[in-house]
């Protein structure tokens, strides 16, 4: 369609900035740490109080708020009735002692844009081809619920409310007590035909900034193989018992993490390994410990490089667990494919970019995102501005000001390109 009748496309103001600035700095005060990072575990008391304060800002703005049943938040502002939503958002949740920029950037950064998108065009109501929404994923990171990626992964129906909602912390709370004791186990939500999903990020890695670009544009995500191990030995004295017949569950565990390490060192940078999280019992230190429960990762592009350590490295654990005397069984699989994301948006995304004059370049994002979820659901986008020194998940994470300010020229931009545009028939 023509949008002669427009006098100038919508851009961020300086008065949108100072929103997302007051907003984004209301996030980072509520489970804000002293060394300036951020501890919000999902549905904890902090996550109540940042969803409350986003909820109580959404209603100001004019967003019709909504939350469904595993927590989602939905600010919706209908601009065309009937019409399909272009969505944007992130998630609110943190990392244990984490950074204050990684998902809630995404989520303030589109609130703040899609109200300024919106308070510009109701002068020109005819010419929105769409309805705008936000939205806060529940439980993205998987820290206290595992796994990862809950909210969107319930919405695009690749997870049943059921199993999403059964999922434990560690000390044995359901998500679903833990939401209704906040306040946040919501109700079913009718339909929400997509055009498109987009979603900010701050990158979480160096590459940005090493190749002195403002902008970067996902066009695809690594494979991610993940796995929940527990050895199981045998309780004694860490004393007196024998060392030739002790069955040290953390002794396996120890062989297995440094296992794990020495296959990426094999491998070079194609393959990323880590174990994040050790759980032991009975966690004494005059006890041999009876068991050891090791969360392992493996991450690569390379999906057959992933299936191939599948098997290899199963062979390797029970390797160890017979030289230790132990057992091994594993919990939980998780297997994340290689994905590519819409390339036509992500075109769109590059020319708007050059547009505006900022430097961007494609990349492959090796961390998984909401948009991973949604990309299977509709097109979907992944924008990423500079993470200093490529540090993330760490109270230190950090972006200037100017680098999130221009993520939110971009998606401004990137919005305004599909909201004035005739809807494709298949997603009409």
């Amino acid at each position: 369609m023509s949008t002669s009748s427009i006098p100038a496309l919508p851009r961020m103001t300086s008065r949108d900035y100072q929103a997302f600035d007051a907003l984004f700095a209301t996030s980072s005060r509520i489970g804000a740490t002293a060394a300036g990072g951020l501890h919000r575990l999902t549905a904890s008391a902090e996550d109540q109080q940042v969803r409350d304060a986003f909820c109580t800002w959404l209603t100001q703005q004019g967003f019709d708020v909504k939350i469904d049943e595993i927590g989602n938040i939905f600010g919706l502002m209908t601009l065309r009735p009937e019409a399909p939503w272009l969505l944007c958002g992130s998630h609110l949740d943190s990392q244990p002692l984490g950074g204050r920029f990684d998902g809630a950037y995404g989520v303030t950064g589109a609130a703040a844009t899609l109200a300024a998108l919106a308070r510009q065009l109701r002068d020109h109501p005819a010419d929105a081809q769409c309805n705008l929404a936000v939205v806060n994923w529940t439980n993205e990171e998987g820290a206290r619920f595992q796994p990862s990626l809950i909210g969107s992964s319930v919405f695009t129906k690749a997870v049943t409310l059921d199993e999403a909602l059964a999922c434990t912390d560690a000390d044995g709370i359901t998500l679903a007590t833990a939401l209704a004791e906040i306040g946040y186990r919501g109700e079913t939500l009718p339909a929400l035909p997509l055009r498109a999903y987009l979603e900010l990020h701050v990158e979480q890695g160096p590459h940005l900034e090493l190749q002195g670009k403002q902008i970067g544009v996902v066009t695809e995500t690594w494979a991610a193989l993940k796995w929940q191990v527990t050895f199981r030995g045998e309780q004694n004295h860490t004393g007196p018992a024998l060392m030739s017949r002790r069955r040290d569950a953390l002794l396996a565990a120890a062989q297995t993490i440094v296992a794990v390490r020495a296959e990426a060192d094999r491998h070079g940078e194609i393959l990323h390994t880590s174990v994040g999280r050790l759980e032991t019992t009975p966690n004494s230190p005059n006890v041999v410990t009876s068991e050891a429960t090791v969360y392992i990762e493996f991450r690569s592009a390379d999906e057959a490089l992933l299936h191939q350590l599948r098997d290899s490295f199963s062979q390797q654990m029970q390797s160890i667990a017979q030289a230790t005397s132990t057992d091994v069984s594993l919990d939980r699989a998780q297997f994340r494919a290689r994905q590519q994301l819409d390339a036509g948006l992500a075109q769109r995304a590059l020319q708007q970019a050059d547009r505006l004059g900022l430097s961007a370049m494609p990349l492959r994002s090796v961390a998984g995102h909401d948009a991973i979820s949604l990309s299977y659901h509709c097109p979907s986008a992944l924008l990423f501005v500079p993470s200093a020194g490529g540090l993330s998940h760490n109270e230190r994470e950090f972006t200037a000001t100017e680098d999130l300010h221009r993520g939110l020229d971009l998606l401004m931009a990137l919005l305004s390109d599909l909201i004035l545009q005739p809807v494709p028939e298949e997603t009409a």
